[in-house]
């Protein structure tokens, strides 16, 4: 009976893989097969009884065996195919947000006499919480606006959503950049309670004078290369971040551009960006790319930003959003 036994346990490997792999036909003409090996090589019965009843249990252990396996298996397969449709229907509603969120970002640069502006967002998970436009504004002034907010995916697109239109709410209402800030910060901070916040430039050009009145709320310091000097300006925060605190008071500063002036606003997926090594990509490169490219378009100095932050990290996935906008001044150098 020992050796039975144990010689019944030589097959239910066997019978365990076939069920996993192949056709439930298949399986039981192998479970037909294992039970006549197991007669067999078995032990010698001393009546015809006891040799079927042995038989005829080993059959009912093995099928049992078998049914369980496939019943598990076709479990499995069910929950398998269940999540692939969970996943590519995730992905499908991804896209369309990605798809909804792109219709947010301006198409082309503003056509603004004296100026060249162009932009990217390249977003780390096919939707993201950068966000840049242009705004038209009365009397010919045109409003700039770069942002992050905090954290990525679904979660900060939406509250992107929600700060763009409040922005172009403020636009159409010609508040003042101070009014417009005032304002996205109680929203924001109305909705998370200081839990989600967003840096960002709000900026107002007026291209007659070329005057630039701008506020950074806690975001990275925008880059300012005067040409005819080859010098680096960073116009840093001005003010927290918008959403932080139920208050925020902000009052913008203003600067006068110049001819070949070259201004880059950016996010921190830009600077942040990470070699091998560990090594961040950090605002110098950005300074020394623009130096040796201040004469090119605007969306080339783009375009050599986006492609160097590529070449130094090795890939083109990043772990961040990253957001580059491009202000240039056009005409011959000032004296």
């Amino acid at each position: 009976m020992v050796k039975s036994i144990s010689l019944s346990y030589l097959y239910i490997l066997p019978l365990v893989v076939a069920a996993i792999l192949l056709p439930r036909r298949i399986t039981f003409t192998l479970t037909l097969i294992c039970v006549f090996l197991h007669d067999l090589l078995g032990r010698s019965y001393s009546a015809l009884q006891v040799r079927i009843a042995d038989n005829l249990i080993t059959l009912i252990s093995f099928g049992f065996l078998v049914a369980m396996t496939h019943k598990f298996v076709a479990q499995r397969n069910s929950l398998s195919g269940l999540i692939r449709r969970q996943r590519d229907e995730l992905l499908k509603e991804v896209d369309l947000a990605a798809h909804v969120q792109r219709s947010f970002l301006p198409i082309n640069g503003p056509a603004i006499p004296g100026f060249d502006i162009a932009a990217m967002m390249h977003p780390a998970r096919g939707v993201g919480g950068d966000y840049y436009d242009y705004i038209p504004l009365p009397n010919h002034k045109l409003g700039l606006i770069i942002a992050d907010v905090a954290g990525k995916g679904v979660a900060a697109a939406l509250l992107m959503a929600a700060a763009s239109a409040a922005v172009r709410m403020d636009a159409d209402d010609r508040r003042r950049i101070s009014e417009t800030i005032s304002r996205l910060n109680r929203e924001l901070h109305g909705l998370n309670g200081g839990s989600r916040f967003m840096t960002m430039i709000l900026g107002e050009l007026e291209p007659e004078s070329r005057l630039l009145r701008y506020a950074n709320c806690g975001h990275n310091p925008a880059l300012l290369f005067r040409a005819s000097k080859l010098q680096a300006r960073w116009l840093s925060a001005t003010c927290t971040p918008v959403g932080l605190f139920p208050i925020l008071q902000c009052e913008p500063e203003q600067i006068a551009l110049e001819s070949g002036d070259v201004m880059v606003w950016y996010t921190d997926g830009l600077t942040e960006a990470e070699n091998e090594a560990g090594e961040e990509f950090g605002p110098r490169k950005i300074f020394d790319i623009v130096r040796s490219n201040w004469g090119a378009r605007a969306q080339e100095i783009v375009d050599l930003l986006y492609q160097e932050v590529i070449n130094f990290s090795e890939r083109d996935t990043f772990d961040d959003d990253l957001t580059i906008m491009v202000l240039k001044v056009e005409g011959a150098l000032d004296q």
